[in-house]
């Protein structure tokens, strides 16, 4: 049952520091539909269902009381973070599907945290002395209250921020406590907290002290500004980059809208992958597409990029928050959701327990689909990738609704009215939004228009609308909307060829990037590598470890002047694409181990052509996505 609260406590619980900001709302208000429930119905069956079979931490009471430690494995705070990441993910999850089961598991953990406070104020456990997992926690309180404002949680979170203090905040990960210490504020009205966000981000560079070598208090305002080139762990960079903006649109100083916007362009200008994501096999490692990206970061950032659109309200934000939910997350998890890599690939030609090919854990575990890893953080994450993707669709603007993102779904406006959006977005050019009105009600309804698009149309009950639909903009649409109201937009997706840094060269289509999914073995592997501290499924049979091989070729280039066409088939979009067999072979670890090999030099056929299709790389599991381009003699 849902919790009643009068109007006057609503109202008083809805002031907002910057009243123009995009906000997100109940994701009780969403009923995804579609592909979109298929893949939520397919998570709940998975992994985010069966956290047993994730392993420790996530066999435990969650925060619904102290998590006792397993052997000497990680550290103190890892079990709560991690755990935390889980919670988000299910809450959001039930609400979505309406699944009462998934949000009471996670509204336990959340009673018993607020009824648990430290003797000063401070939420989390006493045996954790930073505040970063209770940082991660914040996103799920913050969705539970979205869904029943609680005038007793806002208290319970002013009271946490305001004990915490400026050395406190400026420790390593305790400065993603700002993320929800500014939330709290645009509810309250507590400009002392936002004065604390605003100094402690300023000066952070005097309060880390010999701290300031440890990568995650190396970032300051500084160290952000200077011109060598960003090397920091990826999730810390994730997270740091949102508090500019945040801070921007609590203070109203513009220098933090210019730090936030230049970094963030910065990281993936040095960074960016194909799939959208920047490198990150831990740490950023510049754009050669042999670099992996940890599987925690296709959520942090998309998650980030979910407060740049929210506050600046610019087109190219949503675009990368897609690119990357569809490409680089979707890729990083099996298609069934029971198993998902700790690191992945544009180009993954082998996934087993010793195919790692980074530097970061060389040759281990880090890159097979397995239900559970040895450092448990993405295990986590990957149950929030979607959910935060439905909770971004639609947002309230002070003059109306905003669609951001697309994707099959019912959006209550209010009990009176609903639109309806109808599609198979990425998969189709057309989005067709369909009103269910009571009664007419005028307010703008705001459109995004991809950069990645050019020719859009848009239709109003059958008659074009004719001006304003540039790429890469909202259209708005500020009219009277009456039950029955039919809004068709086609967004035509070009097949566009582009070139990887240091060479190959990959497809697009719209915001998805085509792999050649190579043909399969699936093999479950029973080894328990040493690496993984005796943690393994409690049930191999229905949540087994994998091992991925070839059964197919893989070893293909493209002509210098190859280009892929699009083709409609019964499966969904596909691109055509002719492709040369060519001298390739499996890289090989100290011991032998197989590993995917990076683009040949100056390849030639070694056969006649033949005709592959593309997939959204968000299907695939081994892929090519960078073709090797033929040597021209």
């Amino acid at each position: 049952m849902k919790k009643v609260v009068t109007t006057a406590v609503l109202l008083a619980l809805s002031v907002v520091a910057n009243a123009q900001q995009w906000e997100d709302m109940s994701l009780e208000k969403v009923e995804p539909q579609g592909w979109i429930m298929e893949y939520l119905q397919t998570q709940k069956s998975g992994l985010t269902g069966h956290p047993e079979a994730l392993s420790y931490p996530y066999t435990t009471n969650l925060w619904d009381g102290e998590i006792p430690r397993m052997g000497k494995h990680g550290r103190d705070w890892w079990r709560y973070e991690q755990t935390a990441y889980y919670t988000d993910g299910l809450i959001r999850l039930g609400y979505l599907i309406d699944d009462k089961a998934m949000i009471e598991k996670a509204m336990a953990g959340i009673r018993y945290t607020l009824a648990n406070p430290l003797p000063d104020g401070t939420l989390g456990s006493p045996k954790v002395d930073i505040s970063w997992p209770t940082a991660v926690f914040f996103r799920a309180m913050q969705a539970a209250y979205n869904a029943n404002p609680s005038k007793e949680m806002l208290q319970a979170l002013e009271r946490n921020y305001e004990a915490y203090t400026i050395e406190h905040l400026a420790f390593r990960r305790n400065i993603i406590s700002l993320e929800g210490l500014l939330w709290t504020a645009a509810r309250t009205g507590n400009k002392k907290l936002v004065e604390k966000a605003d100094y402690v981000f300023r000066n952070r560079k005097n309060y880390v002290g010999g701290d300031q070598k440890h990568r995650d208090s190396r970032v300051t305002i500084e160290w952000l500004s200077a011109e060598k080139p960003y090397n920091m762990h990826g999730v810390t960079m994730c997270e740091i980059l949102k508090l500019p903006i945040m801070l921007y649109e609590a203070t109203g100083n513009p220098y933090y809208k210019h730090l936030g916007v230049t970094s963030l362009e910065r990281l993936f200008h040095e960074n960016e992958l194909p799939d959208g994501l920047f490198t990150s096999s831990e740490w950023t490692r510049g754009r050669g597409i042999m670099h992996s990206h940890e599987t925690c970061d296709a959520v942090d950032m998309s998650w980030t990029l979910g407060y740049y659109l929210q506050i600046l309200k610019e087109a190219k934000y949503a675009d990368r928050l897609e690119k990357i939910v569809f490409n680089a997350g979707m890729g990083a998890v099996a298609n069934d959701f029971k198993s998902l890599q700790y690191y992945s690939s544009v180009n993954q030609f082998i996934c087993t327990g010793t195919s790692n090919h980074n530097k970061d854990n060389y040759c281990s575990t880090w890159m097979a689909y397995r239900p559970t890893h040895q450092t448990e953080c993405c295990a986590g994450q990957i149950h929030r990738l979607v959910p935060n993707y439905v909770a971004r669709m639609w947002l309230r603007s002070k003059d109306g609704v905003v669609a951001a993102l697309y994707g099959p779904s019912k959006f209550k406006y209010d009990d009176d009215f609903t639109f309806v959006q109808e599609t198979s977005y990425p998969y189709s050019e057309r989005v067709t939004i369909r009103v269910e009105a009571k009664q007419a009600k005028k307010f703008a309804l705001h459109l995004r228009i991809p950069g990645w698009c050019e020719g859009a149309t848009l239709t109003v009950n059958g008659k074009r609308v004719r001006e304003g639909l540039s790429a890469g903009t909202f259209f708005t649409l500020d009219r009277k909307f009456s039950n029955g109201d039919r809004i068709i937009l086609e967004l035509p997706m070009k097949v566009v060829r582009k070139t990887a840094h240091g060479g190959g060269v990959w497809f697009e289509r719209g915001p998805l990037v085509y792999s050649y999914a190579i043909p399969e073995n699936w093999e479950k592997d029973t080894i328990r590598y040493a690496n993984m501290n005796g943690k393994y499924p409690a049930d191999d049979n229905a949540f087994p470890c994998w091992s991925l091989t070839p059964a197919g070729a893989w070893n293909y280039a493209v002509a210098a002047d190859a280009e892929a066409k699009a083709v409609v088939t019964s499966k969904g979009p596909r691109l055509r694409l002719q492709v040369y067999p060519i001298e390739w072979e499996f890289a090989k670890g100290p011991k032998g181990e197989l590993l995917t090999p990076d683009l040949p030099v100056a390849p030639t056929a070694q056969g006649k052509g033949e005709y592959v299709e593309l997939v959204p790389y968000g299907q695939t599991q081994l892929r090519l996505t960078v073709f090797p381009v033929l040597y021209k003699k």
